[in-house]
């Protein structure tokens, strides 16, 4: 839904990254508008001024943490010489300290819950997932032979599974180890099937 049109796009992100903060901290059960309110330092009011509903305002909120992603990769990759190094940097990027914290998995894995509920946020994690998966796809094909190209859709779907398997075991398990050899197998699976 397109904004109202005296609505103030900065009140719209600090609500979206308020709601964030929350997640991060008590994870979607606990969410309510009150307390993402509250948390902004703004009335309640403020939030279905700018939001249509609670799913809208949450989908806004995964947008922003999809695009802090996003930024820290773009940020991780720029000085790389190589398509082999870029797509290692693309890779290790939502596994810096920062994504790995708990409070953000937390939020991360509350987005993926509330999208398997609510069709909006399904939409924007689907969106999101589509657009990560198109650079990938990029970095892939930078990498790729031309008579391998047939192939490059088989290790995005691997690696892609692969990222959030780590994910979700970083969770249970904090192994670095284990997290760090994941992420060079899909280099190596990408690297061994493409080059």
């Amino acid at each position: 839904m397109d904004p109202k049109p005296r609505q103030n796009p900065d009140r719209r992100r600090a609500l979206a990254e308020a709601a964030l903060r929350c997640l991060q901290r008590g994870g979607y059960a606990s969410l309510t508008a009150r307390k993402i309110a509250a948390e902004a330092g703004m009335a309640l009011g403020h939030i279905s001024y700018h939001y249509a509903s609670m799913d809208e305002l949450l989908a806004a909120a995964y947008a922003l943490a999809s695009e802090q992603l996003r930024a820290a990769g773009n940020a991780l990759i720029a000085d790389k010489a190589t398509p082999l190094d870029r797509l290692e940097a693309f890779l290790l990027a939502g596994f810096t300290p920062e994504f790995l914290s708990p409070s953000h998995l937390r939020m991360r894995i509350s987005l993926w819950s509330a999208a398997l509920e609510h069709d909006a946020i399904a939409d924007t994690e689907r969106a999101l997932y589509e657009r990560y998966r198109n650079e990938l796809n990029t970095l892939l094909s930078a990498i790729a032979r031309p008579d391998k190209a047939h192939t490059i859709a088989k290790v995005s779907d691997m690696i892609m599974a692969t990222l959030d398997g780590i994910w979700l075991d970083w969770m249970r398990r904090r192994d670095q180890i284990s997290s760090q050899n994941a992420l060079l197998a899909c280099m190596d699976y990408a690297r061994l099937t493409l080059t």
